[in-house]
């Protein structure tokens, strides 16, 4: 009896290994996609929380669920073998973190390419407006693979416009009051414009 449950739990042990180098995979090939997304996706301004809650929140959370039914054997291994409170609480946190990760690179990444693609459309037809939106701040970064910005008020909500080291050091002593973007964009979904172009103003 004892040696078929520990050549059983051996199988088991091999199966999961097997599973985390191809779970591995999909993670890195998931945030490789999710990177260079990044610099090819439409650039959008605006607030509507809508957004928040149909493409980043909902999509996330979907993909948790499905992906503790998917991993529900695995986890009640994990939680039947683990002795103690605090090491089941840290089990949990552990997973929901993991759980979101792969959810949001997954699923929202999904929802997100969705609606970059038909905002993008909604975009194309309508006509272009101009808008002066005051600058609040020039950020320069200090840390590796943060971005320069500046920060600016659209529609009474903060923004913002990634910028190389060369454009961030010429306003490094600049007051940002004296400056405003000159922004032309086309209205898309909710609350959201499609940007074109930006150009920084002195007042």
């Amino acid at each position: 009896m004892k040696k078929a449950k520990y050549k059983q739990k051996k199988q088991f042990i091999q199966q999961e290994k097997k599973l985390e180098k191809k779970h591995y995979r999909i993670i890195t090939g998931l945030i490789v996609f999710f990177i260079a997304y990044y610099f090819i996706e439409p650039k959008t301004m605006g607030h509507d929380v809508r957004y928040s809650i149909y493409i980043l929140l909902l999509p996330t959370i979907i993909g948790i669920l499905i992906l503790g039914i998917y991993r529900r054997e695995f986890l009640i291994h994990r939680f039947a073998t683990s002795k103690g409170f605090f090491p089941r609480i840290f089990l949990i946190f552990f997973f929901f973190i993991q759980g979101i990760l792969f959810s949001y690179l997954s699923f929202g990444q999904i929802a997100r390419i969705g609606w970059d693609y038909y905002n993008y459309r909604v975009a194309q037809k309508n006509p272009e407006e101009t808008f002066i939106c005051p600058v609040t701040e020039f950020q320069r970064s200090h840390r590796s693979g943060s971005a320069n910005r500046i920060n600016f008020k659209f529609n009474d909500q903060h923004a913002s416009v990634i910028v190389g080291n060369s454009t961030i050091k010429k306003y490094k002593n600049e007051n940002p009051e004296d400056y405003y973007l000159k922004i032309r964009a086309n209205k898309s979904l909710w609350n959201y414009y499609v940007v074109n172009d930006w150009t920084i103003k002195y007042k």
